[in-house]
């Protein structure tokens, strides 16, 4: 029962487990426009982030328990096991017992069975010498005893009747001595016969004793066989319990992965805000991406960014947040701040007159990095912004909102 509750508070985990990582799925939307917001989502991902790996360390938990009880089971099933061994080998036993006595009972009958017969064989030949004796008996009273008229009117002499008499008499001294003999059998077949049923009723004692034997191990067998069915169901029980709790891990192991691209793609907002981003400072574009033009030293070439012109002093910003991954005078460039916005994506902007912010330095959009000036545009009119992806430079007015420049 015990176990069974577990089991049950197992799924209540699980799915408590696993309405977390429904309801924790992204609820902000992705499209957090400003660094903050951005900033505000980031921290509430990495915090749902640890609460699921907190829960997928309890659920890990869980199933070493779960895989604790199985072992603790699997041990109960192999004890009952060879309990059961046991008892069989006990059955087998009783039963072979049983068969002996039961043969050995059949034999006992059998030999009574014999001994009855040869009693009532040997009564029956009692009775026929005591019939024959009788008559003899009776034959001889009638004969009487040998006397002056048996002897005058008697064909045969005196000898021959004197040892008639006493053949006469020694026949019936015989059929007594018979009829002695068969008392004797009699009797000794009686104490035979009293011995075997003594005999009889101690293994018939012995039988009944191993049926009551053989009923009290049935009755344990099938106790075990219960008990045994109620410890395979736990078993059953607990590897759903593991089923379930390994699927809940990779629900939420999924969350996690969900939750990882989600701040993935809040990390990647530039790639994001294609078209969205604002401009350093709303002017005039000048040159295009792409566009072949010529500086005040009369070098032509074909611009990889654009420039944009406005007037000194305009405090040039950050188009997304990022870190300043270097700041200062670049060769070609003139005062040049470029800003790692993650996932290689960087703005080049130059030709700045001062310079607002340090190389390492977090910036957000919007942030004042630079104010232009006169000096530093003397060589090339404008601003000049530059993307990149990687090594590949990409087009600028691809990626900004150009609401605020005005184009030729």
């Amino acid at each position: 029962m015990s176990s069974l509750i577990k089991t049950i508070s197992v799924r209540r985990v699980v799915m408590i487990v696993a309405g977390l990582a429904s309801l924790a799925l992204p609820a902000a939307s992705l499209n957090a426009e400003t660094a903050a917001e951005r900033a505000a989502k980031k921290e509430e991902i990495a915090e749902n982030i640890e609460l699921f790996r907190i829960n997928i360390r309890k659920l890990q938990e869980g199933i070493k328990a779960q895989r604790r009880q199985i072992e603790a089971v699997l041990k109960k099933e192999q004890n009952l096991l060879a309990e059961l061994e046991d008892i069989d080998v006990r059955l087998l036993r009783q039963k072979d017992m049983l068969t002996e006595l039961q043969a050995r009972m059949s034999e006992q009958r059998q030999l009574i069975e014999d001994k009855n017969q040869q009693l009532a064989q040997t009564d029956r030949k009692k009775a026929d010498v005591q019939r024959h004796l009788q008559a003899r008996i009776e034959a001889f009273y009638k004969t009487g005893e040998i006397g002056f008229i048996n002897v005058a009117f008697s064909t045969q002499t005196l000898p021959e009747l004197l040892r008639f008499q006493d053949s006469f008499k020694t026949l019936i001294q015989y059929d007594q001595d018979v009829i002695d003999i068969y008392r004797q059998t009699i009797d000794e077949l009686a104490g035979s016969i009293q011995a075997l049923e003594r005999e009889e009723a101690v293994l018939a004692d012995f039988i009944e004793q191993n049926s009551i034997e053989q009923e009290k191990l049935n009755a344990i067998r099938d106790e075990k066989i219960n008990l045994l069915a109620r410890v395979r169901t736990q078993t059953s029980l607990h590897e759903q319990a593991i089923a379930e709790l390994e699927d809940a891990g990779r629900s939420l192991d999924e969350s996690i992965g969900n939750l990882k691209q989600e701040k993935e793609m809040v990390d990647q907002s530039f790639a994001r805000s294609r078209g969205k981003l604002p401009p350093p400072v709303a002017g005039t574009v000048i040159v295009g991406y792409d566009q072949q033009w010529t500086n005040r030293l009369g070098i032509t070439r074909v611009s990889k960014g654009i420039a944009i012109e406005a007037e000194p002093g305009t405090i040039v910003r950050a188009i997304h947040e990022g870190v300043v991954s270097f700041a200062g005078y670049l060769r070609g460039y003139g005062n040049a701040v470029i800003i790692n916005h993650g996932f290689d994506y960087y703005s080049v902007i130059s030709r700045l007159e001062r310079l607002l912010v340090k190389k390492g330095e977090r910036v957000d959009e919007h942030d004042d990095i630079g104010i232009m000036g006169e000096t530093a545009m003397l060589l090339s009119d404008g601003m000049y912004l530059e993307i990149r992806h990687k090594n590949e430079t990409l087009d600028p007015l691809v990626w900004l909102d150009t609401r605020q420049l005005r184009q030729p």
